[in-house]
């Protein structure tokens, strides 16, 4: 397995490629996430748990 890592003939330029997408869609969903407005994820936060109350409710009336 080594030996292909370390023997690449030109092919690193996909290792390179890949590496830069991956940190770029990191810091990208980070930056999202630092910035992204804290009402809206409140509200995503609780959204999962008031459909299920609201679920709960409609079955006991």
């Amino acid at each position: 397995m080594f030996k292909q890592i370390t023997n690449l003939n030109g092919d690193e330029i996909y290792l390179i490629a890949s590496l830069w997408l991956f940190l770029v869609f990191f810091v990208a969903v980070g930056l999202m996430l630092f910035w992204m407005n804290k009402d809206h994820i409140q509200y995503m936060k609780e959204l999962p748990l008031e459909k299920h109350d609201e679920q709960e409710g409609q079955k006991t009336e």
